[in-house]
């Protein structure tokens, strides 16, 4: 990509055959063109922001909602198989295509993607940010055109047009993986500008195409979710044609002929939508998902916090976090106010448009704002929230325009043939009240730099293993993670037909105790049933194990087979028999894998051994846990998971106790907005910046060479500047700190005779096998 790119701009600056180009109109082009593309272009820098600032090419929403991890699921099968579940697997990635896709889920959002993937040779998951990015900046340009009759200044237009391409839930949804809103809102954009021209003067076959092929693209994104604003924008379109054959009746027009040409275009525009989208949801199997109860459901929340209120649909909404109000009363006044101003300039901007007869932005406006309140009524509040989302832009347009058309006003806009709108206000009257309502769009910048310091990132090193491991072990499965990690069990590592012990899944993975693995949680494979006739662990051939320091050594028939800084991949034979595993029983718990067991233990499982069997243990030595007692005022501590919430930059000291010398591995529990950095000894462990993690696991730092004895450690934190994206927002718990031994677990076999010798050495577990 980096090549083509650097290809066509040498193209672009040399002019090929033609020589270099030196001026805008080289091109073709006029300099009015620019306004647009900078627009645009600024569209995409702002839905774009996190990932670009943070130099990595990765995602937002990471952890906060997974579904992104469904939707590169889809990607990676619509092109190739559609709907279709055939032929796959047991696995996470077969569970969610089969469920989702037999029950009629809408594709058309992803198509694109996937075309976006086969194009560049890039994984989805690195172009699923740039995707909405181009969405969003398509969006932008739609708006461009449907607020030109309004305002004519080609800068002033692009202006206005940047701000309202981001109303804050718009932006906050694409910041969470929002595919289908960013898409809709775009396409019922298009809808709205090509529907116009169905009661307009142009050619029949000129003026259905658009609406033919956006419609369509409409419920094949959304299903018939998206009948609501497909039928709130023919609605508007219906009334246009009304007001036009009104006009006609009274200036003695042929309304005959009118009639039947308006009502051919419309009849046409509908038979091709139905004709080229219902397919699309048929052929999933039906229409409606079997899921509709929960999506009507008053109880229904999803992933928010509360039900979204119809104060944030205007557009600004200064708070990091969509889901959650204003903070403060001040906040909350502050909010108010921008809602109120924006309002206020939709009314400026519904006055000015109905004088410019810009039919085109009413008709998005409300239509889309008809469609959203149907969502509205009937939605859950986890539906009501994309409703909200996917309207949002369609209301902050017009406010926009009103803003526009207020700063506009005065004795150019005459001469340029445009009647005053409001003669009772004078032009400066018109011009202060637009000076005024900037604070709209200032409202807005601040909402979404609010929304970008408080995204969340996908560690996009730690995916990449994933995706490493993906390709080099594919097709040697099944594969189980331990970990909730969605994006390799649905994306990453679907050619090993990977399951997930907490994840969606085909098999039940049980543990020890009679429970299953709850969503989201971590477990240790030594809490897991390894009877593969039961589901277990030894069903699996390859395991796909997070590094940590209370991971245990998996039983004895699988082997180390490769390593990164996050992951181990480790394989028994295809074709092993488990019936030669006679017994595996775990030992340590919690922060300590391994423990010194009791003899008893040791001489039961040499029992089980019998005579000609063999003992196998895994020796293993101690992790060192530090102790951090002392740390700022305002950190919050948390005794029983042994972290703390650094509410402030600064760092916590206390001292661990190493058993013994040698080469530890630093390790960091929890998650971490800012810059979280470990010393030891004196000795720099490093440090690690922006790394999120599920449940239960660990941030890994450096290694380093200690002594024996009670050593000084401190544990440092440092939130980051504004600039920096993802560091803002209410930090996670860190710790606690453990430094594990470098040395793998040392496996030794022993007769049932000599299994005794076994007791007193710290033991990760020990095996009775054939």
């Amino acid at each position: 990509m980096t090549g083509l790119s650097a290809a066509g701009y040498v193209g672009l600056v040399t002019g090929g055959p033609r020589g270099p180009v030196r001026r805008f109109s080289d091109l073709g082009l006029e300099r009015r063109h620019l306004w647009p593309a900078l627009a645009a272009l600024g569209v995409f820098l702002v839905f774009g922001a996190p990932v670009i600032l943070s130099g990595s090419p990765t995602f937002a929403g990471y952890v906060k909602l997974d579904d992104t991890s469904t939707w590169l699921a889809f990607t990676d099968h619509v092109l190739a198989h559609g709907h279709s579940a055939s032929g796959l697997a047991p696995s996470s990635y077969e569970a969610t295509i089969q469920i989702n896709l037999s029950a009629g889920y809408p594709l058309g959002a992803f198509i694109p993607l996937g075309v976006g993937h086969e194009l560049t040779g890039s994984d989805s998951a690195w172009l699923f940010q740039p995707y909405l990015a181009v969405m969003a900046a398509f969006m932008a340009l739609v708006f461009y055109e449907l607020a030109a009759p309004v305002i004519r200044s080609h800068g002033l237009r692009a202006a206005a047009i940047f701000i309202a391409a981001q109303p804050a839930l718009l932006v906050g949804y694409a910041f969470w993986g929002g595919i289908k809103e960013v898409a809709t809102a775009l396409l019922v954009s298009v809808l709205a500008a090509g529907a116009v021209g169905l009661a307009g003067n142009g050619r029949l076959r000129s003026a259905v195409v658009v609406p033919i092929l956006s419609g369509a693209a409409l419920i094949g994104v959304m299903g018939a979710g998206g009948l609501p604003w497909l039928a709130g924008i023919m609605v508007g379109v219906a009334l246009l044609m009304a007001a036009r054959l009104w006009r006609a009746k009274r200036s003695d027009g042929d309304l005959g002929a009118l009639f039947r040409k308006l009502a051919l275009g419309g009849l046409v525009a509908l038979v091709g939508i139905a004709a080229i989208g219902l397919p699309t949801v048929f052929a999933g199997g039906q229409l409606f998902s079997p899921n509709q109860g929960p999506l009507t459901s008053a109880e229904e929340m999803g992933n928010l916090i509360r039900p979204l209120s119809l104060a944030q649909y205007p557009g600004p909404w200064p708070v990091g976090d969509f889901r959650v109000e204003p903070v403060s009363d001040l906040a909350s006044l502050l909010t108010s106010i921008l809602v109120f101003a924006t309002v206020v300039a939709a009314g400026f901007g519904l006055v000015a448009a109905v004088g410019r007869r810009a039919w085109g932005l009413l008709l998005l406006t409300f239509g889309t704002g008809l469609g959203s309140f149907v969502v509205w009524v009937v939605g859950s509040p986890w539906v009501q929230g994309k409703a909200l989302a996917t309207g949002s832009a369609s209301f902050l347009v017009l406010a926009m325009v009103g803003i526009g058309y207020l700063l506009g006003a005065g004795p150019r806009a005459e001469a340029e043939g445009q009647r005053r709108l409001f003669p009772a206000i004078p032009d400066l009257g018109l011009r202060s009240i637009g000076l005024l309502l900037l604070i709209v769009p200032c409202g807005i910048l601040v909402s979404s730099a609010l929304a970008y310091h408080e995204s969340w990132l996908a560690p996009q090193s730690q995916l990449a293993e994933l995706s490493e491991i993906g390709d080099e072990f594919s097709g040697e499965g099944p594969a189980l993670m331990t970990e909730y990690q969605a994006y390799g069990v649905r994306h990453f590592l679907r050619r090993l037909d990977a399951e997930g012990a907490s994840e969606l899944r085909r098999r039940v993975i049980p543990r020890l105790d009679g429970t299953e693995t709850e969503k989201g949680a971590w477990s240790d494979t030594d809490e897991l049933v390894m009877d593969p006739e039961e589901q277990g662990v030894l069903t699996y051939r390859t395991l796909v194990l997070r590094r940590n320091p209370r991971q245990s050594r998996p039983p004895s028939p699988y082997e180390l087979v490769w390593r990164g800084k996050y992951y181990d991949v480790w394989q028994r034979p295809e074709n092993f028999d488990a019936s030669a595993l006679i017994e595996h029983r775990p030992l340590g718990g919690d922060l300590q894998p391994a423990a010194v067991p009791d003899c008893a233990v040791v001489q039961r499982v040499a029992a089980q051994a019998g005579t000609t069997g063999t003992v196998v243990a895994a020796i293993r030595e101690p992790n060192a846990v530090a102790e951090l007692p002392d740390f700022p005022d305002d950190w919050v501590p948390d005794p029983v998971n042994q972290t703390l919430t650094p509410l402030s930059d600064g760092t916590a000291d206390g001292d661990v106790k190493v058993a013994e010398a040698g080469r530890y591995q630093v390790w960091v529990g929890g998650s971490a907005r800012g810059r979280v950095s470990v010393e030891v000894d004196g000795q720099d462990a490093g440090s690690a910046r922006a790394m999120l993690n599920n449940n239960a696991q660990f941030i890994p730092l450096g290694e380093l060479d200690l002594n024996a004895g009670s050593l000084p450690v401190s544990m440092s934190y440092e939130r980051g500047g504004i600039l920096r994206p993802a560091t803002g927002g209410y930090p996670f718990g860190i710790g606690p700190v453990i430094l594990e031994p470098v040395d793998d677990a040392q496996i030794v076999e022993k007769t049932p005779v000599d299994a005794q010798r076994l007791c007193g050495r710290n033991l990760d577990w020990i095996e009775a096998v054939r």
